[in-house]
């Protein structure tokens, strides 16, 4: 059957090391996805996560397979059960964080998998990609490192100043109204209305 391969890397306004503590812990899900997933128990041995899904019955179990602190590379394995309440089967995932500067990072967030019968490369892609965007942006909340590109769409989408509104809904001078709606002189009227003088 044919692999799919599936990518999402984001640059982190925060530390490496500091991303790598949330994102880099097997146990830490909860922490990164709250909402999403409910619980993450460790196996006696401590290379197993049961985790529990909002909306699904059946826990999902991970292996751990290589944690790597110094290179900041985690790589984690779906253990194959029946009815995984995932689309994939046979997947394998890398998270890598690489710092870009003293203050940010990227996180590259991957994996390969099957498809399993009954779904689509699309659906599992879809489902993929939404779960590495959900964890890097749970890191960036515990970090308050937002992206830009969200704070600068909220200030955009500030109200106007009012001050503007009121000025344009300001009633305008009685001035001019009354200066145009005074009584014209009676002095040309009556000149009008004089008797002309009669001729000898």
């Amino acid at each position: 059957m044919a692999i799919t391969r599936v990518k999402v890397s984001e640059r982190v306004a925060a530390p490496a090391d500091k991303v790598w503590e949330y994102i880099g812990a097997f146990n830490g899900l909860t922490k990164i996805m709250r909402g999403a997933v409910t619980s993450s128990e460790m196996s006696r041995i401590g290379n197993i996560r049961s985790l529990k899904i909002t909306g699904v019955r059946k826990q999902l179990s991970e292996r751990l397979i290589k944690l790597d602190d110094t290179n900041k590379t985690l790589t984690y394995r779906i253990v194959e059960e029946p009815n995984t309440p995932v689309p994939f089967k046979n997947y394998t995932s890398i998270i890598k964080v690489k710092p870009t500067s003293s203050k940010s990072c990227s996180v590259e967030w991957s994996s390969v998998f099957e498809v399993k019968k009954g779904s689509t490369k699309e659906e599992c892609v879809t489902f993929a990609t939404g779960i590495y965007s959900l964890g890097i942006e749970g890191t960036r909340k515990i970090l308050g490192a937002t992206s830009k590109k969200k704070a600068a769409s909220k200030a955009k989408s500030a109200p106007k100043k009012k001050a503007a509104s009121k000025a344009k809904s300001a009633p305008k001078k009685k001035v001019a109204s009354k200066a145009k709606s005074a009584p014209k002189k009676k002095v040309a009227s009556k000149a009008k209305s004089a008797p002309k003088k009669k001729v000898a």
